[in-house]
């Protein structure tokens, strides 16, 4: 087939693909460029102050005119010869580029260049494009048009199991930084790397799941069924302690042996006062003033220091108890 054939294309592409048909236009004016004749180029800009302008291409080095043009309503080239004419004509509207192009000149591969498009020249039958370079002939897209369907997409339907709670979600891909999360409140990647603190913590947990169990811990590079399982049940072990501490401390309930663990000089001072311990993260004043007068008072009593490697003795607590008790 010969390149010098009559051509026509019309194509419809969205905004963002503007620098690929800026390409596909060059391309064009470059082959079919007549320096007797040149493109006349007209550009008008829909309302704005800037003003439609006018210029001629008469050189391949005029065609870098097309790459500052952006922003536009209408983008006319035109050419005349005694032997034909050549017309691009490019509209933009709501963020959509519809180009017309009819010129006589080589064929163009636009197949991936615009979203749709209709191909015609004068020696083969008129075919279409989609954007994902699919050529569709006349029967096809006649059978479309009279379906008047859009293609059905099947989606497979997710099947729900019964799993436990908190833990077996399909969303977590990486079941060590989950459960670390969870027993620590740390964090198990900080920006895109694992933190050390995680690091650690997964040597240390390898080592002891091999030791009490045997099993390996990885196959293929990703936990075993067996080791993700036994870090669930870590996550399940402190839950059930979070569960069983989460009883208010009050003067009818400090005094139960469920609520041991929650005694504390804070919650004593604010059952006994009525006032705020901490108060934006920091002990108030008042708190302070008190702490060392019931340190005081208890060791002049028992003879007996309220504190052992930082944290409040098991009598000191429920001496602590017994004021609560004498005070209802």
């Amino acid at each position: 087939m010969s390149e010098e054939t009559f051509r026509e294309i019309i194509g419809i592409a969205k905004k963002s693909k503007w620098n690929q048909i800026k390409k596909f236009i060059r391309f064009i004016i470059g082959n079919t460029l007549k320096k007797d004749a040149g493109y006349s180029l007209t550009v008008s800009f829909n309302g704005k102050k800037q003003p439609k302008y006018n210029q001629i291409i008469k050189n391949k080095e005029k065609i870098k005119v097309i790459d500052k043009t952006i922003d536009f309503n209408n983008l006319s080239l035109y050419q005349a010869t005694h032997n034909s004419n050549n017309h691009i004509n490019i509209s933009q509207n709501n963020g959509t580029f519809i180009v017309l192009a009819k010129y006589f000149g080589p064929s163009l591969n636009n197949n991936h260049i615009f979203d749709f498009s209709v191909n015609l020249d004068a020696l083969n039958e008129p075919f279409f494009t989609i954007g994902n370079g699919k050529k569709i002939n006349c029967s096809e897209i006649l059978k479309i048009i009279n379906k008047r369907a859009t293609p059905i997409i099947k989606i497979k339907k997710e099947v729900t199991k019964k799993e436990s709670k908190g833990v077996k979600d399909t969303k977590i891909l990486n079941i060590e930084a989950f459960i670390f999360e969870k027993l620590t409140e740390k964090n198990a990647i900080w920006n895109g790397s694992e933190t050390k603190a995680f690091q650690n913590w997964k040597a240390k947990i390898k080592n002891k799941y091999r030791i009490e169990t045997g099993n390996i811990t990885y196959y293929k590079g990703k936990p075993t069924k067996k080791f993700s399982q036994y870090l669930e049940s870590l996550y399940k072990s402190k839950d059930n302690k979070k569960k069983k501490l989460t009883i208010k401390l009050d003067k009818k309930t400090i005094s139960s042996k469920e609520d041991e663990k929650e005694v504390s000089e804070q919650n004593i001072f604010k059952a006994l006062t009525g006032k705020n311990a901490i108060w934006n993260g920091s002990e108030t004043q008042n708190f302070k003033n008190w702490k060392p007068r019931i340190h005081k008072k208890y060791k002049k009593e028992t003879g007996k220091n309220p504190y052992y490697k930082g944290n409040a003795t098991k009598n000191f607590k429920h001496y602590l108890k017994k004021i609560i008790s004498h005070n209802d």
